[in-house]
């Protein structure tokens, strides 16, 4: 009977789920980087690497390269709650860098480098990378900078503090089933980035991209920006503080991204705007050709809609329309309030059309009780 038993369960589980093991770091020998490289050489695929202690890099010692697929690196619990630590001395190139899916990060502090957690995938689509109950904090450049095609990518409860860009994608073609959720994004430049410049549009096959219930503290500049990007949610995120400089937005969208729900969100901006849909003023990330008026609204932003939001921008438009496409929808159930336009543009094309329910309200009373002479107090786009 037990030998059947084991049998059953070996086929159940499979054989590699039985020989799964937990290495740990703090058995083995050498400095700590020594370590952390010794108990990874020793995993095998469904293994986990325990860091129990703080893995310091000094200024000459390579990046920790992962390339074999199907290991856990998880941090222990420690006593006081905090977090092992896996750091740079100096703030310079990459502390991590992943080069294969079927990768799992959990409770583990990463700190001090050029780029914290490095994710390429080059000639391949990486799939089924999880980064959970992490903190990522004192990036020069980035947090998590996904770099390539990407599929099912779960990012959770999951902390951000100074990081130039906390989380971004750079150039992803496919990017399917990609969710942030429960995460925590302080201070910053663009604290989300999704931008996809280099994608060509013929080829782009987005879907499933969710940022849901996280809390967005002010950042220098964007909270979320989106660039040629498609089917995008962003959904139940309970604050949303926008940025400190005068072009700063709770959510920045631009270079013909397209299909985006904004849903049950509380935003603001101070300084800026609350939202904008824009074009680009120049290809590659800004730094290739420059776009001149008349061709921009090939790359104007389509198709948003926005569903049971709180939006508050204090000294400039709501919405910002640049050369906009598609259609904007403004759901009924929305509260929208600014000292200047609800809704304003400063492109020199708009084909963008309004769906405006009635019962929208714009700083305190519903769009259909608008007087129309006094509708362009709320709303005023200039072509």
């Amino acid at each position: 009977m037990k030998t059947f038993f084991k049998i059953v369960l070996v086929l159940f589980l499979g054989v590699n789920s039985l020989q799964a093991k937990t290495i740990k770091v703090s058995s083995q020998k050498g400095t700590s980087v020594e370590k952390l490289r010794e108990a990874y050489k020793k995993a095998k695929k469904g293994d986990t690497v325990l860091i129990d202690v703080d893995v310091l890099f000094n200024q000459k010692e390579a990046h920790f390269l992962i390339d074999k697929e199907g290991v856990t690196f998880k941090g222990a619990k420690r006593a006081d709650g905090k977090k092992f630590e896996v750091r740079k001395v100096h703030q310079k190139l990459n502390l991590f860098l992943l080069k294969v899916g079927f990768t799992t990060f959990e409770n583990i502090s990463f700190k001090n480098a050029t780029n914290l957690l490095r994710i390429e995938a080059k000639d391949k689509t990486l799939s089924n990378i999880t980064i959970k109950d992490c903190n990522f904090s004192n990036g020069r450049y980035t947090g998590i900078d996904f770099r390539g095609d990407f599929t099912n990518i779960l990012v959770e409860n999951t902390f951000f503090d100074d990081c130039k860009f906390s989380l971004q994608t750079m150039d992803s073609e496919v990017l399917k089933n990609f969710l942030v959720t429960k995460c925590t994004f302080k201070r910053g430049d663009h604290q989300i980035s999704i931008d996809n410049a280099f994608a060509k549009t013929d080829a782009i096959d987005h879907a499933n991209i969710v940022i849901d219930d996280c809390v967005f503290y002010v950042a220098a500049r964007f909270n979320i920006a989106l660039a040629n990007t498609r089917n995008v949610i962003i959904q139940n995120n309970s604050r949303m503080d926008g940025g400190l400089q005068g072009y700063s937005q709770a959510i920045h969208i631009e270079h013909d991204t397209r299909d985006v729900l904004i849903k049950n969100n509380t935003m603001k901006n101070d300084v800026g705007n609350a939202i904008i849909i824009f074009s680009t003023g120049y290809t590659g990330h800004g730094n290739g050709r420059k776009i001149p008026d008349e061709e921009k609204i090939d790359f104007g932003s389509s198709n948003i809609t926005l569903d049971g939001n709180t939006i508050t921008s204090s000294k400039k438009n709501a919405i910002a329309i640049g050369y906009g496409r598609g259609f904007l929808k403004i759901k009924g159930n929305n509260h929208i309030n600014s000292e200047e336009k609800i809704i304003g543009g400063y492109q020199t094309k708009n084909t963008m059309t309004f769906d405006i329910e009635p019962d929208v309200i714009m700083n305190d009373i519903k769009f259909k009780d608008i007087p129309k002479d006094k509708l362009k107090d709320f709303i005023f786009i200039k072509n």
